[in-house]
């Protein structure tokens, strides 16, 4: 056999063997890296979960409206609903910043005495001394509020919240005499605030869900609509209904 060949084929294999000694440690590199990315995304799953809680509510409500004047008085509450979802951030392992985003359904009755015109989106309309006006009112929520919940006891943990409730008003229906569901926006202000403070239970399905169960009263102190001689706010008792996850 040719001296320069068996050379040759000495240099190839040793090539060969230096390409696959680098290939290998090329894999072993890249499989630590996505090992490495791999526990880091647990762990951060894992971290994520225990800091962020998230939550689908679906809350019964009832209504009563108030006025600030003895010519407009309450007549009758209104049962309404709060839909939407909760927001979580513990800070710490009792403590938590609670916000989120519902539709709420409120309004009740008013009657009104000395008569009033109401502002609906076609036309203003005269209701007569002792008339009665419905005024179904849907806001977009999105409460800030501060949560304390106890440690778990068997399944149920225990919980708390005091905060603050904005809302922008996305339309508002009246009901007078035999009409029924008149668009009113021009009647009410665009924007409400009102607090809240509450309480409840939530029972653990294991793992990181859970239903969540409690009453909260909700007072808002800014004027509902836009009428100048009076200030109609309004109580809102909750039934809170959710799933936490």
């Amino acid at each position: 056999m040719n001296k320069h060949f068996v050379i040759y084929i000495k240099k190839d294999l040793l090539c060969n063997r230096n390409i696959l000694n680098d290939y290998n440690v090329k894999s072993k590199m890249m499989f630590k890296k996505i090992s490495i990315a791999v526990i880091l995304f647990l762990a951060a799953s894992s971290v994520f979960g225990q800091i962020f809680r998230f939550g689908i509510l679906f809350d019964p409500t009832v209504t009563w409206l108030r006025s600030d004047v003895k010519d407009v008085t309450r007549d009758k509450a209104r049962i309404g609903l709060d839909i939407g979802m909760t927001a979580d951030y513990f800070f710490s392992r009792n403590y938590a910043f609670s916000s989120g985003i519902s539709l709420f359904n409120m309004g009740g009755t008013l009657k009104y005495i000395n008569g009033i015109t109401l502002n609906t989106k076609d036309e203003k309309v005269t209701i007569e001394p002792g008339g009665k006006v419905i005024y179904m009112v849907q806001y977009v929520k999105i409460p800030a509020a501060m949560k304390f919940k106890t440690v778990e006891i068997g399944r149920i943990t225990y919980s708390a919240d005091l905060g603050f409730d904005p809302m922008i008003r996305v339309s508002t229906r009246v009901n007078y005499y035999d009409v029924k569901k008149v668009k009113a926006n021009r009647e009410t202000k665009f924007f409400n605030l009102g607090c809240h403070f509450g309480g409840g239970a939530q029972y653990s399905l294991g793992g990181d869900a859970s239903i969540f169960a409690g009453l909260s009263f909700m007072n808002t102190f800014l004027d509902m609509t836009k009428q100048s001689h009076d200030k109609i706010t309004s109580n809102n008792l909750v039934f809170r209904i959710g799933v936490l996850f």
